[in-house]
């Protein structure tokens, strides 16, 4: 059955306008600029589809194509500029205005008399390029890659592939050929794309209420300085872990840190070279820890490590590691290098043993006793938590 292609256009201009619609009303509660760069995206591709409709139905509009193919690459290239853009990157102006302006003005300068596919190879090639540049973006994001980034990467890649391939049937067989006008002509194409702008304009939308979803729970979870677990979140986690515990009949081990002199060096240098401190330590002690290990600010500048499954020996080792990593966080200020350290006070317990509570202030004792006992050491809660290796006992 033969779809009528200047009804197909008509359509696919009206789906891609109500897409753009759409864009610009989801803008309103989340101004997002990849929203922004994906609804001009959907305008561009309005005018296209009207054009393709006028030459089907009048000669004397085919002079227009390539502009309209010009207009197509440009959309195309925002869909790619809108990617990077969800990932906070900026793109040039010259490198998506670029390859839409030489796809629109090129064959005025190349092919006379213009006919219905002049410009085509243009066209074709803007589309298998932005779309698979859009496609990388969506699935090599700057953070987690959201279940939406997965369709709009699939979605993209394969509106490239059928582009390439209609390029490449195109350079082979001519438009004119029954075989590239079953399967790459206009009906075709035109079909292609409405899928795509279907598929795109509901996974974009639901793209972006997953990252600001996701950024809610980073902000409830997560502490906004350092990008560790916070207290509360902390506390959730681990009072679960020690409940599982028990069903897996394993132990489990607590780190209790706290910066040496942190008071000294927010009076000396200010709290901006604080700062950068507590988020220095932060990540050298995140590098020290396992998958399965919990770790926060527990507050000001104390950090907390819950190490499911270690015993008193493990937990030793794992704190002597965090004590050189600790060692080597340099922060410049405008006095020269600043190097911090940490006392540590390490609980260990068995299944039956201490609840997180208890841990805690065995732990909090332990860490009293490094303090006292010099800084940058480690001490562990002694009977009831197991003493340390003789390896910390010095250290």
């Amino acid at each position: 059955m033969s779809l009528d292609l200047t009804t197909l256009y008509l359509v696919s201009a009206m789906v891609t306008g109500m897409s753009g619609l759409l864009f610009l009303l989801d803008m309103r509660g989340r101004p997002d600029p990849a929203l922004r760069w994906w609804g001009l995206a959907f305008l561009f591709a309005i005018t296209p589809a009207v054009i393709y409709a006028l030459a089907g139905q009048a000669p004397e509009f085919v002079v227009l194509n390539p502009i309209g193919n010009g207009l197509v690459v440009a959309g195309s290239s925002l869909l790619w500029v809108g990617a990077r853009a969800f990932s906070h990157k900026r793109t040039p102006v010259v490198a998506w205005v670029g390859p839409a302006v030489l796809a629109a003005a090129l064959p005025f300068a190349l092919e006379q008399p213009l006919v219905t596919w002049s410009g085509f190879p243009l066209l074709a090639g803007g589309v298998v390029v932005f779309n698979m540049l859009a496609a990388l973006e969506c699935w090599r994001p700057v953070g987690p890659r959201m279940r939406n980034h997965v369709v709009l990467a699939v979605a993209w890649a394969g509106g490239s592939v059928f582009y390439l391939f209609r390029l490449v049937a195109f350079v082979a067989f001519g438009p004119d050929d029954p075989r590239f006008a079953l399967a790459f002509g206009s009906e075709a194409a035109t079909i292609c794309v409405l899928l795509l702008i279907v598929i795109s304009s509901f996974s974009m939308v639901a793209l972006g209420k997953e990252v600001s979803e996701a950024a809610l729970k980073q902000a409830a979870t997560r502490d906004g300085l350092t990008g560790v677990l916070n207290r509360s979140e902390f506390t959730r986690l681990a009072e679960r872990e020690i409940r599982d515990a028990g069903e897996r009949d394993e132990g489990y081990a607590l780190l209790l840190l706290d910066l040496d002199h942190f008071k000294r060096i927010n009076d000396t240098h200010g709290h901006a070279i604080g700062d950068e401190v507590l988020a220095g330590v932060a990540t050298a002690v995140s590098r020290c820890l396992g998958p399965r290990d919990l770790f926060c600010r527990y507050g000001g500048e104390e950090f907390a490590a819950l190490l499911p499954g270690a015993t008193p020996d493990v937990a030793g080792v794992v704190a002597e590691r965090v004590l050189r990593a600790v060692r080597g966080v340099m922060v410049w200020t405008p006095a020269g290098p600043l190097r911090p350290t940490t006392s540590i006070g390490i609980s260990a317990a068995n299944v039956e043993s201490i609840d997180l509570g208890a841990l805690m202030r065995v732990a909090d004792i332990a860490l009293y006793r490094a303090k006292r006992g010099g800084r940058d050491r480690a001490e562990g809660g002694g009977e009831g938590a197991e003493a340390l290796p003789k390896t910390l006992q010095n250290a």
